[in-house]
């Protein structure tokens, strides 16, 4: 949201949340990229999107049949979040803001990250007028 710099803007719109889809872990792989060129990004989730920041998740063992490839526990996404959030790499940073209806709604609101904003459709608005581009990543129903 803040441009308080020439670097580029994208903002990202994510609807899926932890453990449905690929989606957030591609997000925060392009995310990760994009801030190591300087662009800054801004992420507005919403839907189930809205679980990737519950701080209160926990790491699970894998499935024994897949331990051998994937190791014995499954790190939950909202390290690899909170870790670009901290980043601030190359002068480039993330922002992110968890939809407040939704946050409520999946009983969220007090798991959010601390470096995560619970906010409205404003900040959305505020994240598409200040970015160069726009990606839109849709739930699967």
């Amino acid at each position: 949201m803040t441009r308080g710099n020439s670097a580029k803007s994208v903002a990202i719109v994510l609807a899926t949340g932890s453990y449905e889809r690929e989606a957030p872990t591609t997000v925060l792989r392009l995310a990760e990229k994009l801030l190591q060129r300087g662009v800054n990004v801004n992420v507005w989730a919403f839907e189930e999107a809205v679980t990737l920041t519950n701080k209160d998740q926990i790491d699970h063992s894998e499935p024994g049949a897949l331990q051998g490839v994937l190791g014995e526990k499954h790190s939950h996404v909202s390290k690899y979040i909170d870790m670009l959030l901290r980043a601030g790499l190359h002068g480039a940073k993330l922002d992110w803001v968890s939809c407040i209806l939704c946050v409520q709604e999946r009983g969220v609101e007090k798991h959010q990250m601390n470096s995560v904003t619970i906010g409205t459709l404003g900040d959305l608005w505020k994240f598409v007028r200040a970015a160069d581009r726009v990606i839109t990543i849709p739930s699967y129903r």
